[in-house]
Parts: structure tokens; C-alpha cells; sequence
């Protein structure tokens, strides 16, 4: 019975990743140049292939190829170690061994082109597809036999195109971090632009002589300090609103207003600018025409007043959204908690005091963790297409994201835009761990984590 239990409990899966493996060694790409006809074999590939005179070539020691692979080999040692005890294991590696060769031969397919260079007709030929192929049938597989083994429900499957997209996203670009320790050479390419450590990242940081004066303070300044203010005033008018918004007995009335607050939130900000402009204007805006010519504002060109424009901007946008949510929270209240403080003597204001606002504590706290989890993120539209980029105001409307852009637009520079970039990242991270561990410490059931 011991002799029994090491054969392979996937025997199809064994063979199949042998032929995938015996691919590898056959005809992955095929292409003209000068008239004749060439194949190249992955291995071909993996050691560094070139033509007879220099002229097509691909880099040997291809990451994707090694990982190509050894994930092949992978698959054959798990169908071969997955006897009755370890089934689940190995099963569940080689359904990731079998996703990595699909991308891996989706990643070649699409950069062949460029990578052999001068050649004519570049096409994939039938060792990638058949690895592809194969790598699916094992997929397939190996998901079937953990989903017989509970290992994994059919609710898991209905997630797994959520989480494809999750992961390619969010996750697979972060790859690009690395732009952010290297000077880019577009001539050479990202992976072999030069190595630069931190200097992207002391450029952001002392770009003016020190921190306070540098472009790092300014955006970071901004970010933090307008957002802080977003929240608590987000969060303040929300309450109130909802609460008015609870006290209109009237449905039609409830409705109109609901839809009336509610349309700013559905307004471009791109409409937004224009709005802003045709009351601010130099020439033709209703506030100066009130003012007068001889106390006209140049506001586009005033830092000071930008501040207050940018919040109240916010706050007209923001209210119905937030209104409607603690609304929904209100509505969801127990009536015999209120009419019981009523019975006993309270006063609208003492209900909303005792009952109504501390049971709007959880909606608060929930929506507050959301807005800190994005506290080191700006909304694009309201600094930049609201002031109308213009440079007289950076001081005062410039944050991390659009930094990010103007870096990245403006000057071309990649690689300081990148170290801004990820800069915000850790950063965002660190305030939302913060945050989330102070919440747990006071209120352990409202944490996110």
C-alpha cells in the first residue's frame, strides 16, 4: 500500500507538463530576415540568440524565459510528488506554476516583435502555443481537483476574474518602482537605464536648498492639509445635512432635495473650472463686475484667497454625497429608541445628542478610515483643472498627484515623477496603518484591520 501511494495522482497533468517542458525546446518564434527564413527554439531564446551577422538579436539570461522554465519543471515535479497526501499542495502550485507560463508566453508574444530587431514577419510558432495550451488543460486540472477537495468553493471561482483584475492592476505595476531609483535612458530602455539609488528621491526632497523650501514640503504640505480639512468638513456637513434630510416629513419635497444637493457630485470638473471662471474671470467674471474695476481681484494670480475656493469648491461637490449616506444611516435607526427618549421627556435637540448621533458613530468612523486611506491622495480635477494650471498658484495647488503629472508631462522626467509616486505610496501607508492602529485601540469592532 506505501508503494501505491507514491504514484502520481494526476497522471494526465505529469504528462502534460512533460510535453510542455519538451516545448520549450521546440520552435517558439519564427521570422524573415534578408530573405530567409529563420526558427528559434526557446532555449534558443533563453542563451541569447543572434543571426549570422549580429543584426537580430535577444538578450540571453531573459528573465520571463527562466521563469518560463523553471515553472515548467515545476509543474512536472508537483504531478509527480502529488500523491494522496499532498495533493492539495501540490496541486495549488502547480495551478500558479501553470498561470506563470501563460503570462510568461502572453509577455513574449507581445514583445517579440520589438526584441528581434530588423527582422520581417516576426510570428509566434507552435512550442509557445502548445505550451500555452498545455498550461491551460493544467490549470484547469488542478482547480478541478482542489475544488473536489473543498480546498477551494464555487464562490471562489466567481471571485477569481476579480482578482485577475486585482492583481494585473494594482499589484503587477508595482514593478515600476523600480523607475523610480534609476535615470531613465529611453535609448536603452527602463531595465537598462542606469542605476541611481536615491537621487531621484533627494532631488524631490532638497530641490530648493532644504525640505521646507523643496518641493517635497510644498506637496506634502498641501496633500495632507487640505485633505484634513476635506474630512473633517466632509464628514461635519454631511452629518447635518442627513439629518435635515431626515427631517422632512414631505416625500416629494425629500426627493427634490435629495436630487438637488446631489447634482454637483455628478458634474464634471472640467464644467466645474468654467463654472469657477465665470465668477472669477479678470475681465468678465461676476465678482469683479460686482466689486467694481477699481477693486477688482486678479484671483488667478492670488495666492491667498485659493484655499477657501478650493475647500468651498469640495465641500458643494461632496455634501449630497455624504448627506444621502448618513441619511441612509439615519433612516436605518430603530423608531422605538427615539420615540422612547421622546416618551421620556427629551427634546428634539437631547434625542439627536444621546440617540441619534451616537448611533451614527460607526458611519463616521467607516467613512472617516476610507477618506485617511486616501488622505495622501488629491482629486486631480480640483487642483489642476479648477485653477487653470496656473503657475502663480503652485504654492497653494500643488499635491503629490499633480506633481506627479506636471513631472511627468511637463518636464519629461520620469524618473523624479516615479520617486514622487512612491513616495506618496509609503507614506499613504504608513498615516492609513496609523490611523487604523489608533481606531483599534479605542474602538476595536470599527477598525479596518
Amino acid at each position: 500500500m506505501k508503494e501505491k501511494k507514491r504514484i502520481s495522482g494526476l497522471p494526465d497533468v505529469l504528462l502534460a507538463s512533460i510535453v510542455m517542458t519538451i516545448a520549450f525546446f521546440l520552435p517558439f518564434v519564427g521570422y524573415r530576415y534578408k530573405k530567409v527564413n529563420y526558427t528559434v527554439t526557446g532555449m534558443d531564446l533563453l542563451k541569447g540568440f543572434a543571426s549570422e551577422d549580429g543584426k537580430v538579436a535577444y538578450g540571453a539570461g531573459n528573465f520571463g524565459l527562466i521563469l518560463l522554465l523553471i515553472c515548467s519543471i515545476l509543474i512536472v515535479i508537483c504531478a509527480l510528488m502529488c500523491i494522496k497526501e499532498t495533493r492539495n499542495l501540490f496541486a495549488g502550485i502547480a495551478s500558479i506554476a501553470s498561470i506563470l507560463v501563460i503570462a510568461m508566453n502572453l509577455y513574449l508574444a507581445s514583445g517579440i516583435a520589438g526584441t528581434l530587431k530588423k527582422a520581417k514577419r516576426v510570428h509566434i510558432m507552435y512550442g509557445s502555443i502548445i505550451m500555452v495550451v498545455l498550461a491551460f488543460y493544467v490549470l484547469i486540472r488542478t482547480l478541478i481537483v482542489l475544488h473536489k477537495n473543498k480546498v477551494i468553493s464555487t464562490l471562489d471561482f466567481m471571485a477569481i476574474p476579480g482578482m485577475l483584475y486585482f492583481v494585473i492592476n494594482n499589484y503587477i505595476p508595482m514593478v515600476g518602482i523600480a523607475i523610480a531609483f534609476k535615470k531613465i535612458d529611453y535609448s536603452k530602455g527602463i531595465l537598462a537605464s542606469p542605476w541611481v539609488g536615491f537621487d531621484n528621491f533627494k532631488m524631490l526632497f532638497q530641490s530648493n536648498g532644504n525640505f521646507f523650501t523643496s518641493n517635497a514640503w510644498i506637496i506634502t504640505r498641501n496633500t495632507l492639509l487640505y485633505n484634513l480639512v476635506f474630512i473633517v468638513l466632509g464628514i461635519l456637513t454631511g452629518v447635518v445635512v442627513g439629518i435635515c434630510l431626515a427631517g422632512v416629513t414631505n416625500s416629494l419635497l425629500q426627493k427634490f432635495f435629495q436630487t438637488s444637493i446631489l447634482l454637483p457630485q455628478l458634474i464634471s470638473y472640467v464644467i466645474v473650472a468654467y463654472i469657477v471662471y465665470a465668477f472669477l474671470s479678470n475681465e468678465t467674471g461676476l465678482v469683479n463686475h460686482i466689486l467694481g474695476e477699481a477693486n477688482s481681484i486678479n484671483f488667478y494670480s492670488e495666492k491667498r484667497y485659493w484655499p477657501f475656493i478650493l475647500v468651498f469648491i469640495f465641500i458643494w461637490k461632496q455634501i449630497g454625497y455624504n448627506g444621502i449616506i448618513f441619511l441612509s444611516s439615519i433612516v436605518g435607526i430603530d423608531k422605538s429608541v427615539l420615540e422612547a427618549a421622546k416618551v421620556d421627556g427629551c427634546s428634539k435637540w437631547q434625542q439627536l445628542r444621546y440617540v441619534t448621533l451616537p448611533l451614527l458613530k460607526p458611519t463616521i468612523i467607516t467613512l472617516t478610515m476610507l477618506q485617511v486611506g486616501r488622505i495622501f491622495y488629491s482629486d486631480f480635477g480640483l487642483f489642476y483643472q479648477v485653477p487653470l494650471n496656473s503657475g502663480a498658484l503652485y504654492d497653494v495647488t500643488n499635491t503629490v498627484d499633480t506633481y506627479v503629472y506636471r513631472m511627468l508631462m511637463t518636464m519629461n522626467n520620469i524618473s523624479v515623477s516615479s520617486a514622487a509616486s512612491t513616495y506618496q505610496a509609503v507614506v499613504g501607508f504608513i498615516l492609513v496603518f496609523v490611523v487604523n492602529m489608533i481606531v483599534r485601540r479605542h474602538d476595536k469592532e470599527n477598525a479596518l484591520f
